[in-house]
Formats: structure tokens, C-alpha cells, sequence
């Protein structure tokens, strides 16, 4: 198989690397189609922690550079920059990363659940806009299956301690008591949502909403019990602020130095920034500034890492389920390999034989629906599956692994390879 996974992750690449590769949710369709003129097959999956470009290609020649040329035309990143940061993984091994994700094995916060829907996301974009098939839709599935697993199956989620409770103890950090703090919420997507409900949680009361479409705000609010401030009002927010927190998706920032200097001119409190939006929405020159405090998505993630000797058994438990699950895909795949030369195989040999026997009843000058006919078919059709029996039998009982490249030299592959370059 011709599986490729090109990707960076908050370990590989810093965020402002990250941040030009990002792919929002609803840039996917364009970002999809443009990939599609370099691979038959493909998904996106990008998060705030990592973008990954998963992709099936039964003709893998070159294939790396093609994902590459899209990386480099979608980002504008030059070429020597990328692959300083980016890593490749081929064939299970990219199958066992994607099942690590899925299972938050591979998050910044370790076991970490939003992942598993934004990998449920990514697939269903691919799948919607006609960019997945098999085997790329069987290796999602059987992620989404092992990250549902890991987390029912083990407790690696108990002791993670995610964003929002980062978000939380950097606010407890700086400030005595939460229940008197004003929270500004730029966003109301669900990141936004979920740190804004572990502050509420925590003891904010007096919260505002502000998002570009204003009845998200309002949705968001009301479920907050706060209320909500048209966008455009965002210095006048700003301005009443001590704890900002960000997430709004926009391709540019949202907030910097001089905008946040003039809201809050002539008042001196301290203000704690959290920025969790991948690309950024509060600019880094926002930290330069007298009593601001700014954490981005890197530096909170550094605020919420654990212990991980206490989750040590959980890690291992996790890491048998995707191994188990890994097991299972292989089993799939090389069953369907073989099978497939299998049917291929009957296939041919079938066509070979009808095309003997009429050459042979031309010879003979006999009907093709005499009697002739009749015996000369039937005493082929029994040879041939006589001699196809012992093949099809080893194939349908062997692991894959070790009959087909033997299978494939001595029965032919064209057939095989031919339809697997058709699926979309």
C-alpha cells in the first residue's frame, strides 16, 4: 500500500510555523479540491497543535514531493523551511500515528478528548467533498474506532489536565479571587466555549461575548449567564476587561498593542491574555505592554503538562488498544490484497479460457451451442478451477505480508493495481 502521512506538530515545528500551515474548518473544501490535482486521494486534519495531509496513492512515485508542492503553493512556506519541520510516515506507521491522535497519545495535553472530534471533522470534510475511499475511509474509520476505545477503555483522560484547566490556574495565578474578575470572550466557537465554561465554573461571573455573527455571541452568553457585545464594541469590552480570553479563527489578529494601549488608557489593573487560536488573534506586542500578561496556545500547553510517571499504566494501557487496533487494519489489508489478486486471478483465467474455447470451436468448425460446445466449456471450466483451487486457498489463508509480492510476480498485478488507481 501506498499510505503517507506529511504533518507538524507543536513538538516539530513553533507556532508561527504552524499557524501559516493551519487550514480552518471552512477553508477545507478549497484546500481539498487543490490537493486533489496531486493525489487521488486525501484528508486534511489541522488543529491548533498540528497539520497533517493523509493521503492514498497506489502509485507512489514522488509522492512526498507532490504532498510537498501543495504544502509549499497552499502556505507560501519555502520549500527549504518546510522540510526542516515536517515528518513522514509511510505505510502502518502512518496508520498507528493516526490512531495515536485519535486517541490523544500524540496531543500537547496528553489524552486530551477534542481531538477525536476533530479527527471525526477532518474525515467527514474528506469524505463529503469525494476525496476519501478505500483504504483511506477503512484507515479513519478504524482511528475514530481506536480513539473511542482509548478512552473508554483506559483513564488516560482523568489525569490530563486540558486548556481550559490551564486556563483556569493561570487565572487563580494571577489573580486572589475569580468571582469578582470581568472575562472578555472573543469567539464562541467551541475552544472559546470550553474555556470560557471552566472559568465560569471556576467562579467568573461577569462575562462577555463578542464574535464576528453576533447571535453566537448571544448563544454563548446566555449559556454563560453573561451577556453580549457586538464586535465591533470590541475596544469598549476591552477596556472593561481583566481576563481575556481569544479564539476566533480569523486569519489576522484580532487585538494588538496600540488597540489594547487605547482601550484601556488611563487604567492601570493588571490583564491576563489567553490567546488559544491557531492562527493567533492577539498579537505578541501585546506582551511588551505594562501589566499585560499574554499566554498562547504553546505556553498554556506548558502550563497544563502533567506528571506523566502517574499516568504511566494509562499511556501503556492506551498504547495496547492502538496496537490491537493496528493488528486488526494490517489483518483487513492484507486480506483485502489478496483476495483482490484472487478474484483478479479467476478473472483472467476465465477470459483466457472462453477465448481458447471459441478459438478451438472455430477450428473445429462446430456451433458454439452444439453439443461440442457444451462438453469443451464444461470440461475447461472444471480444469481451470481445478487449477486455480491449491493458489486460492493459500491466498485466502496466508497473512499478506509474506505470499503477496511472490503471489503478485507469478500471477500478474496489472489488474489489481489497475483498479486500485480507479477508487476515489
Amino acid at each position: 500500500m501506498s499510505l503517507l502521512v506529511l504533518g507538524l506538530d507543536h513538538r516539530t515545528a513553533p507556532l508561527d510555523l504552524r499557524e501559516r500551515l493551519s487550514v480552518e474548518r471552512d477553508q477545507l473544501p478549497g484546500a481539498l479540491s487543490q490537493l486533489s490535482e496531486y493525489v487521488p486521494q486525501s484528508a486534511i486534519l489541522s488543529t491548533c497543535n498540528r497539520t497533517e495531509i493523509y493521503v492514498y496513492d497506489p502509485d507512489d512515485i514522488g509522492l512526498v514531493g507532490r504532498v510537498g508542492d501543495f504544502m509549499i503553493g497552499y502556505s507560501g512556506v519555502p520549500g527549504p523551511e518546510l522540510e526542516r519541520h515536517v515528518y513522514q510516515l509511510w505505510e502502518t506507521a502512518c496508520v498507528s500515528h493516526l490512531f495515536r491522535v485519535a486517541g490523544g497519545l500524540e496531543s500537547m495535553i496528553v489524552g486530551e478528548r477534542q481531538i477525536l472530534g476533530q479527527v471525526r471533522a477532518a474525515f467527514s470534510a474528506a469524505s463529503e467533498g469525494g476525496y476519501t475511499g478505500s483504504p483511506l475511509t477503512r484507515v479513519f474509520h478504524s482511528a475514530l474506532r481506536a480513539g473511542r476505545r482509548v478512552h473508554r477503555e483506559t483513564g488516560i483522560g482523568q489525569h490530563s489536565r486540558s486548556v481550559s484547566r490551564a486556563a483556569v490556574q493561570l487565572a487563580r495565578g494571577m489573580f486572589d479571587l475569580l468571582d469578582d474578575r470581568r472575562a472578555l470572550v472573543i469567539g464562541a466557537g467551541d475552544a472559546g466555549r470550553m474555556v470560557a465554561r471552566a472559568l465560569a465554573d471556576a467562579g467568573v461571573r461577569q462575562i462577555t461575548v463578542t464574535n464576528r455573527t453576533h447571535w453566537r455571541a448571544e448563544e454563548l452568553a446566555q449559556d454563560l449567564g453573561g451577556v453580549a457585545a457586538p464586535f465591533e464594541d470590541l475596544p469598549n469590552a476591552l477596556a472593561a476587561a481583566d481576563l481575556v480570553i481569544s479564539s476566533t479563527g480569523s486569519p489576522g489578529y484580532v487585538v494588538d498593542a496600540s488597540m489594547l494601549t487605547a482601550a484601556r488608557r488611563g487604567r492601570a489593573e493588571p490583564i491576563l491574555m489567553i490567546d488559544i487560536a491557531v492562527p493567533r488573534d492577539i498579537n505578541p506586542d501585546v506582551a511588551d505592554l505594562d501589566h499585560v500578561r499574554l499566554f498562547d496556545i504553546d505556553a498554556l500547553g506548558q502550563a497544563a503538562e502533567i506528571n506523566l510517571d502517574v499516568m504511566e499504566g494509562e499511556i501503556l494501557r492506551a498504547t495496547h488498544v492502538v496496537d490491537a487496533e493496528l493488528e486488526r487494519f494490517v489483518e483487513w489489508w492484507n486480506s483485502s490484497d489478496t483476495m483482490e489478486l484472487a478474484v483478479s486471478m479467476r478473472r483472467r483465467a476465465e477470459a483466457l479460457r472462453r477465448q481458447e474455447v471459441a478459438r478451438t470451436l472455430k477450428l473445429l468448425g462446430a456451433e458454439p451451442d452444439g453439443e461440442i460446445a457444451d462438453r469443451l466449456d464444461a470440461m475447461t471450466n472444471a480444469l481451470v478451477k481445478k487449477l486455480l483451487h491449491q493458489p486460492t486457498v493459500e491466498l485466502r489463508a496466508s497473512d499478506g505480508a509474506s505470499i503477496l509480492p511472490a503471489a503478485l510476480r507469478m500471477f500478474g498485478d496489472e489488474p489489481a493495481r489497475g483498479k486500485r488507481r480507479g477508487r476515489r
